[in-house]
């Protein structure tokens, strides 16, 4: 009788390692990702609509002001892809959001340290102006700015004060703004200026149950 001949010890651990590779990647394959952002909220239409006046100038995206507008009928904010997004909260509840991309800069690669040379970029020499608009909220207390691809983040009081103005939430709504240094520019805006801290506990409100804005 032909006795059965043992695979090679090589052939064992092959098929061994085979496996285990398998299963690992079952098992990524099974969890979540890590980070990354919540999926766009269902929104509300409204006749009432937001229209954010977006300016980026040397690599640094801001928003100028905030005016509000009325439509025939009510709408929805639109649903598109960007690398940048304006999202309204009620404490660390998301509202809504709309995303957007800055011409020339929404496809930029990341920054790689070990590979100086690389194709070029617009990132930094973009200087341009342009319009997002959203439903409006009336329960939102506070508005951020976010650069969904570095991760950055302002925020700032919400509704907008007089002339459209938002005010970091940095400073206390109502607070003044501190007076633009010799030789600025001219115009203060609603500038990025830290991230703000945590949303308030209470959804935003002042605690002395004075104005937003």
């Amino acid at each position: 009788m032909r006795t059965r001949r043992r695979p090679p010890a090589r052939v064992v651990l092959a098929a061994l390692l085979g496996l285990a590779l398998a299963g690992a990647g079952a098992v990524a394959i099974a969890e979540p990702p890590r980070g990354g952002y919540a999926p766009d909220p269902a929104g509300a239409s409204a006749r009432k609509q937001w229209v954010f006046d977006i300016r980026s100038a040397k690599g640094k995206t801001s928003i100028a002001r905030v005016r509000p507008i009325t439509l025939d009928r009510a709408e929805a904010t639109a649903r598109v892809t960007g690398r940048f997004a304006v999202e309204l909260y009620i404490g660390k509840e998301l509202l809504d959001r709309v995303r957007f991309n800055v011409p020339l800069t929404g496809d930029a690669p990341e920054k790689d340290p070990h590979r100086p040379f690389r194709r070029p970029t617009f990132d930094g020499g973009v200087s341009t102006r342009l319009k997002v608009q959203m439903a409006d909220s009336p329960r939102a207390t506070w508005v951020k700015l976010v650069d969904r691809l570095t991760g950055a983040e302002e925020r700032f009081w919400w509704p907008p004060g007089e002339g459209g103005k938002l005010t970091p939430m940095s400073r206390l709504p109502g607070e003044a703004e501190v007076p633009a240094a010799a030789g600025d520019a001219g115009v203060v805006d609603a500038a990025l200026v830290g991230d703000g801290g945590p949303p308030p506990a209470d959804g935003g409100r002042p605690a002395d149950g004075g104005p937003r804005h």
